[in-house]
């Protein structure tokens, strides 16, 4: 529009100024693309939704926590650093609630950060975090004030006192460990990585007694044990890569938490697979895995499955997880590991819902 324009209002140009100023602004604090909500608006703490680990890159100690409130529908990032000021550590691995407390396993800090549910704040000035680990993966709450945690290097599982942050004494169990799930009174910690261990097969699942926290068996499975949940009957399914160099097929395992039996077990056809994220919805009746797609499988199916529910149409899905109470699937998107990654929301059906962008490399969900 020319200044010779009978149109022309100078006052209307100011006015359309201030608002583009001011849409700007507000585009500071909200991203309209993926929901994400400036990180001291302090609604998070409130309603339903999931925490997002953040692993960040090794060595860079830019891991991060994030929270999606699922009845708000935003993304609340870095709350860890906006509640306590200072980063979270280097490679947030796990998460664990227990009470209104959060337990995050920050690996390669080689630390637990243990935090507020409701704003992650930090428990304490001298006991927001428990150190002592070599290299931390899992935490699984016990009976009472007892957990374990599981190592990456150590052949030692280490015994957590939650009442008083304390570490009180490790299990050896010869190897290192990974996943571990409670069943029956037993502790089943999974043999994944054989780094450190290379005379030893990593195959295995080692059987701990809850209760006297000594090994008294283990149970051979396929290479890698990466992922473990139970069933609506109780029954124990373990799903195996293979191997970082795919030395063998990938597998998924059905075991007898009780009397330790195989009771089914399913090779995949590819020996280049590489499934992961074993997940199973809140009746205990349907499984979900990755692998270069979201696989689904009823715990009474006879075969696997050959065709995704969801295919990855170019994302790079890095974990899952399924709401326990709605059942809608949860998948992070890495990306390129090196830029914020996504979380993608999708219906029980596999219908793509939403996305929102998380931190770097966005891995464990943990839902509120």
């Amino acid at each position: 529009m020319k200044m010779g324009d009978k149109h022309f209002y100078p006052s209307r140009l100011l006015n359309v100024f201030l608002i583009l100023v001011l849409l700007g602004l507000i585009s500071c604090n909200k991203n309209d693309d993926f929901g994400e909500q400036i990180p001291n608006d302090e609604n998070y703490k409130y309603g339903n939704g999931v925490f997002i680990v953040n692993e960040g890159n090794f060595g860079f100690g830019n891991g991060s926590l994030s929270f999606l409130n699922l009845d708000s529908l935003f993304m609340y990032n870095d709350i860890f650093y906006h509640a306590n000021l200072r980063p979270l550590g280097d490679v947030p691995l796990s998460m664990t609630t227990i009470g209104d407390t959060a337990w995050v396993v920050v690996n390669n800090s080689a630390k637990i950060e243990v935090v507020n549910l409701n704003d992650t704040s930090s428990i304490g000035s001298s006991i927001g975090s428990i150190e002592g680990f070599t290299s931390p993966r899992f935490m699984l709450p016990l009976l009472g004030t007892k957990a374990y945690v599981s190592d990456f290097v150590e052949s030692g599982i280490s015994i957590v006192y939650t009442h008083n942050f304390s570490i009180s004494g490790k299990i050896d169990i010869g190897c290192s460990s990974e996943q571990m799930l409670l069943a029956n009174g037993k502790v089943f910690a999974a043999f994944w990585s054989n780094y450190g261990f290379s005379h030893l097969e990593n195959n295995k699942l080692m059987v701990i007694d809850a209760y006297t926290d000594q090994l008294i068996d283990s149970v051979i499975v396929g290479k890698e044990p990466n992922a473990m949940v139970l069933d609506k009957d109780g029954g124990l399914w373990v799903l195996c890569s293979g191997g970082f160099a795919s030395e063998e097929k990938p597998s998924l395992w059905q075991i007898d938490p009780e009397n330790l039996d195989i009771l089914s077990a399913f090779i995949f056809p590819d020996i280049n697979a590489s499934p992961t994220s074993l997940c199973i919805d809140g009746e205990g009746e349907t499984l979900f895995f990755l692998n270069q797609g979201i696989f689904q499988m009823s715990v009474s199916d006879l075969t696997l499955p050959t065709i995704p529910l969801i295919a990855e149409d170019g994302h790079l899905f890095y974990s899952l997880a399924v709401d326990p109470k709605s059942n809608e699937i949860f998948a992070t998107d890495a990306i390129d590991y090196q830029q914020r990654g996504l979380v993608l929301r999708y219906h029980p059906n596999g219908t793509f819902v939403d996305s929102f962008r998380a931190g770097i490399i966005p891995g464990a969900m943990v839902f509120r």
